[in-house]
């Protein structure tokens, strides 16, 4: 469903950095929309290169494999810890007044880098702080490293040399298409159409598509916590999100609205793709526990202090620790050093 937004006589609409209509050319669409399937094997893949590494970091210097060590995290924990690190960009965006289309961008170019390469390999509060800071580079909005670090207890420095693993993990693929533009889109059309008589019934109030809009907003920030925007397209996304909120606020115009969609797509099962997304949102799009990721992320953390060795470029390896015990010039700043879930 890409959308390119008509305009109607006398309208201006001003230019915007990237179309909609260049979505089915782009990497997005070609390398990172993918089955369940795929996206299972590949972290699948990932996990086990990163045990496999560490198993063979431990063989080189002599020590013995560990029968009775600290466990990996399972996939179940993994997932859980992506999660909550998702719902803390969101979070994070919120706190820095950044828009819709940096905190899009940047949880997905967290959820591609985690797909090829393990989270048991990074920290990942830098690896989400370092996505944000790449996001703010793409969609031209530029934050400095020192600001996020100061605002969220971190030492710039890792950020910046985090920044080129980041960009190698992701092929240096950056363009994404967000779903909170698709939103805006469908919302825009929709009132078109109805000016245009194209869309059948009466105009819906200028507020109630604006709740409807904000509405829909937040089901978007529900659905970036899943898989689905490795799935299925922003377009998708975003109708499904407005579909839902036009059910839930009975905006009767929103539902024909989808009806108009519809019409004429090659994809013959857009309702069936919708209801997925839906049910998508319903089992998977909660934000876990934080009591439950802190238990997690120690369990995390003990695994990695047993298997010292990192291949990403977070200063999470031995040499990095070593150097960030030395650097730690007070308590204070070792605590905020290791609380790796804090933030504003």
């Amino acid at each position: 469903l890409a959308l390119v937004r008509r305009a109607p006589a006398g309208r201006r609409v001003g230019r915007t950095r990237k179309s909609m209509s260049c979505y089915l050319t782009s990497t997005q669409k070609r390398f990172w929309i993918l089955t369940r399937e795929d996206i299972e094997k590949r972290r699948s893949d990932a996990r086990r290169r990163a045990i496999e590494s560490a198993q063979e970091a431990r063989a080189s210097t002599g020590e013995p494999l560990q029968t009775d060590g600290p466990e990996p995290l399972t996939d179940e924990e993994e997932t859980l810890l992506r999660r909550y690190y998702e719902a803390k960009i969101l979070k994070v965006c919120a706190a820095f007044s950044l828009p819709s289309k940096v905190q899009a961008t940047a949880v997905t170019l967290f959820k591609r880098f985690l797909l090829g390469t393990s989270l048991l390999q990074h920290n990942l509060k830098v690896m989400m702080l370092t996505s944000i800071y790449v996001a703010c580079k793409v969609e031209e909005n530029y934050v400095s490293a020192e600001e996020f670090g100061k605002g969220m207890h971190e030492d710039a420095s890792r950020v910046l040399n985090a920044e080129l693993t980041l960009l190698a993990g992701l092929q240096f693929q950056l363009v994404t298409y967000s779903p909170y533009r698709a939103v805006n889109g469908f919302r825009c059309d929709l009132e078109d159409k109805t000016e245009c008589g194209d869309l059948e019934g009466p105009a819906t109030p200028r507020e109630k598509l604006d709740e409807c809009v904000g509405l829909a907003r937040r089901t978007v920030d529900k659905l970036m916590l899943t898989d689905a925007p490795l799935m299925y397209s922003p377009g998708k996304l975003g109708l499904a999100a407005f579909r839902a909120a036009g059910r839930e606020l009975g905006v009767d115009a929103v539902a024909r609205y989808v009806e108009s969609v519809k019409e004429g797509k090659e994809d013959a099962d857009v309702d069936g793709t919708l209801d997925a997304l839906d049910e998508i949102v319903r089992v998977e799009g909660d934000e876990p526990k934080e009591e439950v990721v802190r238990n997690i992320d120690k369990k995390l953390k003990t695994w990695r202090t047993s298997n010292p060795t990192s291949k990403g470029g977070d200063g999470e390896g031995k040499e990095g620790r070593e150097g960030k015990r030395h650097k730690s010039a007070s308590k204070a700043a070792r605590d905020a050093e290791d609380a790796a879930l804090d933030g504003p």
